[in-house]
């Protein structure tokens, strides 16, 4: 897992039904992140997709975003990106998924230009999702490209 975590796609074949992808993406975005990079997430699903919206900071760190101005800015540029989980395909006992940010915010203000703001709030989710498929499956295989 890296720093880049967050403009990969990642793969997944895992021993699992689709529905219980879709339930590991969920349980990720609903319950995951970091102590102090916690963050809102609106999160739908359907039998083959899954989406999570970005809403904003929660706990500690909104309440740090509101004392600096730039921190809160950054925060605000990244409201609405979103992340995507789509089943590809299942066959055998075994699913193939793949999960990418779909729409992110970028800006200049707080991080260096064309970077994604608030990548440091979106990324420990996306990593918790590879924690719950493996959960599912601890042989699956993930793969980020």
């Amino acid at each position: 897992m890296g720093i880049l975590d967050h403009r990969r796609t990642w793969h997944y074949e895992v021993i699992a039904t689709p529905a219980q992808c879709i339930g590991a993406f969920t349980r990720a975005f609903e319950n995951g992140g970091a102590f102090m990079r916690k963050a809102k997430w609106r999160v739908k699903a359907d039998s083959d997709r899954a989406t999570a919206t970005y809403v904003g900071r929660a706990g500690i760190a909104a309440a740090y975003g509101v004392m600096s101005r730039i921190s809160d800015q950054e925060s605000e540029t990244a409201v609405g990106s979103v992340v995507s989980l789509k089943i590809e395909g299942s066959s055998g006992g075994k699913t193939r998924a793949s999960m990418a940010l779909t729409m992110s915010g970028r800006s200049g203000l707080g991080v260096p230009l064309g970077m994604t703001s608030d990548a440091r709030f979106i990324r420990p989710y996306m990593q918790a999702v590879a924690v719950e498929i493996r959960k599912l499956d601890p042989a699956a295989r993930i793969e980020t490209a």
